[in-house]
């Protein structure tokens, strides 16, 4: 990417970032926002006249980002030398596989406890709607396919590592249960009741895979989908 459009682009998900709080992004383009947005955010602590004149000249929309900065983020961040996002990877994309990232500037309000615990479930939620079976107890004894047949090494060391992944997550989740005091029937009644939410964002990226399709398969003469 040319370097005037990597600026472009990036100073349109930094202005997106800051405007709506939350963004999902390539891991490298995440790291490099949280950078970009700590920066800015530092610019809005200090308050002068200088620095505002230096936020409206990178960001696009000022005039709804700005007082974001100046006020709400200022506010929020007083007593906090910097570190103002989140990065939680998300996995890998359908396709071409790049690592995807969910970046967010932090709310102090609420616990960095609370965070994990509702990404824990969203997380959940996903797997469930994948494997349209209830998880919770599967993903607290994730066993390995005894009869399995591996064609070599490399495909034998893949299955092994993610086995150790699922016994890892397995052991984030009985963490979790034991913070939150939830049993495993508690949680999975937490899990169903967000697996709505699961199956509309799933739903929406099942969409925009379907409206890429179709723009690369007609390029001229796209077809409108409802």
């Amino acid at each position: 990417m040319k370097s005037a459009l990597r600026r472009q682009v990036l100073r349109n998900l930094t202005t997106d970032l800051i405007k709506h709080g939350r963004l999902e992004t390539t891991m490298p383009r995440a790291k490099e926002l949280r950078r970009l947005v700590d920066k800015m955010i530092t610019l809005g602590k200090r308050g002068g006249e200088h620095e505002r004149h230096q936020i409206e000249a990178y960001l696009y929309q000022p005039k709804a980002v700005v007082p974001l900065i100046m006020d709400t983020y200022a506010k929020r961040f007083s007593t906090r030398p910097g570190g103002f996002t989140r990065i939680i990877p998300i996995g890998n994309r359908l396709g071409d596989h790049a690592p995807m990232a969910v970046i967010e500037i932090l709310n102090t309000e609420q616990p960095e406890s609370e965070v994990s615990f509702n990404y824990l479930v969203r997380s959940l939620a996903t797997m469930q709607l994948k494997e349209e079976t209830k998880i919770v107890n599967k993903a607290l004894a994730p066993t390995p396919a005894e009869d399995a047949v591996y064609a070599d090494k490399r495909s034998f060391k893949k299955a092994l590592d993610e086995h150790r992944s699922k016994e890892k997550f397995a052991l984030k989740i009985r963490k979790a249960m034991k913070n939150a005091n939830l049993s495993a029937e508690q949680l999975q009644s937490i899990v169903d009741g967000d697996m709505g939410r699961a199956k509309m964002l799933h739903d929406n990226e099942n969409g925009k895979r379907v409206h890429r399709f179709a723009k690369e398969t007609w390029p001229e003469n796209t077809p409108v989908l409802e």
